[in-house]
């Protein structure tokens, strides 16, 4: 979807609709600036009631003018109420109906609104359609079944930096595209493979990215144990991918990024049951969040140093599956008792962030994973699971968070908690019980960071939806991408 932008009603040019915001007020409705000779079209359903301006009420009126054939008068809701995110879901439903319509090419009057800075009120207005403006169609064959989406979003009465701010949540939404495509494509072709194939697609297109993969035996030579460990059972090798992009080379700052990228979960040996395993392609959404955010980050230019950090495998079944009751090392040198093979995803970014806090020297790390069907339990589908060891860090990702309305929650890490991490028979079991399971998890991920800043992501209810929600699609939501380029701006 490409944005123009044009001073005035005006210098418009033709469009398959014309799309009007308005005010809910207490016994009115009122438009939000004044629209000239087109207050006439809007008069009557004014008068009848037809319209009330609710946010996210559409009302098309069709209509005998030069540049379109239909005016949507869109409502905002109260003016006290209006925020960002309000935006973001008026305009969701606007793309909905265009999309029900099969309109290709819209003209928007711009809201002022003096309460939002200038960029905010761009920002709702485009993410709202751009991450409402997209479809998964790779496996429909019926190209008449496939949803017609917008082209082409004309902003009237734009500021001067308006069609700026427009392509650069353009930009983000294309990160957050690419995680979505990665999380819904079939596990037989979103293999560890394919991954490391998106990453040195990256490389070549940015000259500021490299990309290092270590393939099987170079995780043996590192002596990467768990990793291994959950490979086991998988026709498929196991790679650890390394992607740094030096935004900023005159500086040692650096954030690192990891995420969790198994591409498709059975449990192992522990199998999932009927009804847990059909959405399991979806337990690489943490590396698909990694791609999505340095894609963005690179074609931005952030003035930041970037690294990500992908541990990717397959958790599958064979006769030689790695087994509950016993124990591998790691690449740190502690041992891990397996309690369950369904515990497989902090194994795998065990070795990963020890190997990044030995050898990449973070200024900090971040990790985001599906890791525990227990966050879900916990805080739903409408927020994300936070754990860390320092203060400072997850405050600024609760602000990111905040501010992109990928709302993460801090949930504690209290010492107590690892009693349920002991084993009698090496350093650490991978697995605590039910009891506090997220938090356990994240408090198996921290024996392996050190003393290094560190942030984990429980993405388990966020990433991944078994039904749309505002601006949200149903399965992969690409959620993480936003907050993290948002994260990475703010640290200049």
């Amino acid at each position: 979807m490409d944005f123009l932008s044009v001073q005035n009603l005006e210098s418009r040019k033709n469009a398959d609709l014309l799309v009007l915001p308005f005010w809910q007020e207490k016994n009115s409705v009122k438009s939000v600036i004044a629209f000239g000779k087109l207050d006439s079209y809007t008069k009557i359903p004014l008068q009848s009631s037809d319209f009330k301006g609710k946010e996210g009420e559409v009302l098309c009126l069709y209509v005998d003018e030069k540049h379109e054939k239909r005016i949507a008068m869109l409502g905002l809701g109260e003016p006290g109420k209006i925020s960002v995110e309000r935006l973001r879901r008026c305009f969701s439903s606007l793309a909905k109906f265009c999309h029900s319509k099969k309109l290709k090419n819209i003209n928007v009057v711009m809201p002022i609104i003096p309460s939002i800075p200038e960029e905010d009120v761009v920002r709702g207005v485009s993410e709202g359609l751009l991450l409402t403006n997209y479809a998964f169609t790779r496996y429909k064959t019926d190209k008449n079944s496939h949803p017609t989406l917008l082209e082409k979003v004309t902003l009237i009465q734009a500021g001067k930096g308006f069609l700026s701010f427009a392509d650069k949540y353009k930009t983000i939404a294309s990160g957050v595209y690419l995680a979505r495509d990665l999380v819904n494509g079939n596990a037989d072709d979103i293999t560890p493979k394919y991954l490391s194939d998106v990453a040195l697609l990256l490389s070549q297109k940015f000259k500021t990215i490299q990309t290092t993969i270590f393939n099987k035996k170079r995780l043996e030579k590192e002596k990467m144990g768990l990793i291994l460990a959950v490979n086991r059972g998988s026709k498929d090798e196991p790679l650890l991918i390394i992607l740094e992009y030096v935004g900023n080379p005159k500086s040692k700052d650096k954030t690192i990024l990891v995420g969790k990228g198994v591409t498709y979960d059975t449990g192992g040996l522990n199998l999932k049951p009927t009804g847990s395993m059909e959405t399991m392609k979806c337990d690489m959404g943490g590396a698909a969040v990694c791609l999505g955010t340095i894609q963005a980050a690179a074609t931005l230019k952030l003035k930041v140093n970037l690294t990500v950090v992908i541990a990717t495998t397959e958790n599958s079944i064979s006769a030689d599956s790695f087994k509950p009751g016993d124990v591998y090392t790691s690449y740190l040198g502690k041992t891990v008792e397996i309690g369950n093979t369904d515990a497989e995803g902090r194994l795998i970014l065990a070795d990963a962030l020890a190997y990044s806090v030995k050898k990449l020297n973070p200024t900090r790390i971040i990790d985001f994973a599906t890791l525990t069907g227990a966050m879900e339990i916990a805080l739903g589908n409408e927020t994300t699971g936070l754990m860390s060891n320092n203060d400072a860090l997850a405050d600024s990702l609760i602000r990111s968070g905040s501010d992109t309305f990928e709302r993460a929650w801090r949930l504690p890490l209290f010492e107590e908690y690892k009693d349920q991490l002991k084993s009698d028979i090496a350093d650490i079991r991978n697995i605590g019980g039910r009891p506090a399971g997220s938090i356990t998890a994240a408090l198996f991920l921290q024996e392996f960071v050190g003393n290094t800043p560190w942030a984990h992501f429980d993405i388990a209810g966020t990433a991944y939806l078994n039904k749309p929600r505002h601006y949200h699609p149903k399965d992969g939501t690409g959620v993480g991408v936003r907050l993290m380029v948002d994260f990475l701006q703010n640290l200049g």
